[in-house]
């Protein structure tokens, strides 16, 4: 999955271009400024290619996906943006239809998804690819979409979630007016830290770390049953739940009505039960979807569907493996020792629901964005460079105390009592480097636009984050080479984060 992270901004504009000619032995020829007239036809393409069965088929799959995504991982990080005012225009011209074709491009790879599982040709290596493939054409989107705003094409207006209009919600086709039933499963991205990590912790990565189920009680009054780190499982009425704000919310669905309606019904019941006994049902920090006393946000689905088809349906069809932290103590420092995970994201790829709709809340994505990066590159350090968290005293104390304040009542809404403390630590720890690294893009943002006439790709901000590093070690090296007081006084490490997160070797290359 590395080659994901590489994805540039403007090849998240020419994601559908550059599928016109996927191979690597191309690429170097393919150096002139594209046409907008390109993204267009191009996207056409692509999705005529998806549904020829001479093309794209189960056997095709994952090299057809994989030669796509390649041809992006070469190309330059401006190749598909405008040159000039005439290309501007174009784009603002055709830049609505070509969100459209992107979006049609993941229905149509989620229709086969589910044609290739019913005829028992699905395969590890497309599913694989798949993943990648949804997550290369959101990114598409997303960046299109963030353009468009800017040059006013389109106007920002709060909606509620899955108000089912454009901009905000693009809809396949065959569910167009649909509305929300009880069963339907929403796949959503939060804006803070945890869900960039929970998004990024499996090897499959993802752009969700959430999951929540519609149910409706007898009257018929639609809620929303999730399970949050904060309160543990809640039932929220649906129209207050959908004046949240999320950076984006997948809606899929289980096309058996009276299955997903029993499901839904069971965790309504459960949940609501609990709480109406003042017990409530906690949050599994362990993330172990096998023992249902207490639930993560994924395992809420998993219970619902496996408790009402007495244990028939289980969910997910495809599971996410955990085994890229090998050298580490993360993710055992948040509580999960498990191999394999129902990472939210795993919905995608399970073709026995139906991709319905997406939302996306146009403030947010950037900010999204950003932290997937940010995770990204701290993560890569440590499956790469062998990078690890050395406890300092100060974000003990903070721990502890954070522990210590919920135990005694004060902040309870923010963190429950019963949260492990290495997990808080963990959290501390990701947060005080992530918060860093997330300042410094900021602050490098503006004179990066100027320079280049561009807001930094989701490549040029991994770039931004390395160089912070090495300049960050380099601090720390020159701390150690010098005697450690003066005078009797200790001289300050003006090191940001190697004081407490750096590798054995302490090499900054």
């Amino acid at each position: 999955m590395k080659k994901l992270v590489l994805l540039g901004a403007a090849a998240a504009v020419g994601l559908v271009t550059a599928c016109t000619s996927p191979f690597k032995s191309e690429v170097k020829t393919y150096r002139h400024p594209a046409s907008t007239e390109e993204l267009i036809t191009g996207s056409r393409k692509v999705l005529a290619d998806i549904g020829n069965p001479q093309v794209f088929n189960a056997k095709t799959c994952a090299g057809f996906v994989n030669k796509v995504t390649d041809y992006l991982y070469y190309l330059p990080a401006d190749h598909f943006l405008p040159k000039n005012a005439t290309e501007v225009e174009q784009l603002k011209s055709v830049g609505p239809e070509v969100m459209d074709t992107i979006f049609q491009i993941r229905v149509a790879l989620h229709d086969k998804l589910q044609e290739f599982e019913s005829r028992n040709e699905l395969s590890k290596e497309c599913i694989l690819e798949m993943r990648e493939g949804f997550q290369y054409a959101r990114f598409s989107e997303e960046y299109l979409l963030d353009w468009l705003y800017t040059n006013k094409v389109f106007t920002f207006k709060k909606t509620p979630i899955m108000v089912n209009s454009k901009p905000d919600t693009w809809t396949n086709p065959k569910y167009s007016g649909f509305e929300l039933k009880s069963g339907d499963v929403l796949l959503i991205r939060g804006k803070s830290y945890v869900s960039a990590m929970i998004a990024r912790i499996s090897d499959e990565e993802g752009n969700f770390s959430h999951l929540a189920v519609v149910a409706e009680d007898k009257a018929g009054k639609k809620y929303i049953v999730e399970a949050l780190i904060q309160y543990g499982v809640i039932v929220t009425p649906l129209e207050k739940w959908r004046q949240a704000e999320d950076a984006r919310v997948a809606l899929y669905r289980q096309p058996d009505e009276a299955l997903a309606k029993k499901a839904a019904r069971f965790m309504y019941d459960h949940a609501k039960g609990a709480l109406d006994r003042k017990k409530g049902i906690r949050y599994d920090f362990a993330m172990d979807d096998d023992d249902y006393s207490s639930l993560f946000c994924s395992e809420v689905i998993r219970m619902a569907y496996d408790k009402a088809s007495g244990g028939q349906f289980i969910v997910p069809k495809y599971r996410s493996t955990v085994s890229k932290f090998k050298n580490t103590d993360y993710p055992r420092s948040l509580g999960v020792t498990k191999t394999s995970l129902f990472s939210p994201y795993d919905i995608e790829v399970d073709p026995r629901f139906d991709f319905v709709a997406e939302y996306r809340f146009m403030p947010l994505l950037r900010q999204v964005r950003m932290q997937d990066a940010v995770m990204q590159s701290v993560y890569g350090w440590m499956i790469d460079k062998d990078y690890t968290f050395h406890w300092a005293p100060q974000h003990s104390v903070k721990a502890y105390f954070a522990k210590m304040v919920r135990q005694f009542g004060v902040a309870k809404d923010t963190l429950p009592k019963y949260m492990p403390v290495d997990s808080i630590k963990t959290n501390v720890q990701f947060e005080a480097v992530a918060t860093l690294l997330e300042k410094n893009i900021y602050e490098k943002e503006k004179e990066f636009y100027q320079k280049k006439g561009y807001l930094p790709s989701f490549q040029d901000m991994l770039a931004i984050n390395e160089a912070y590093r090495v300049a960050d070690c380099k601090k720390h090296q020159e701390y150690r080479k010098q005697p450690m007081t003066v005078d009797n006084k200790p001289l300050p490490d003006e090191s940001k984060f190697h004081w407490f997160f750096y590798n054995k070797s302490k090499k900054c290359e």
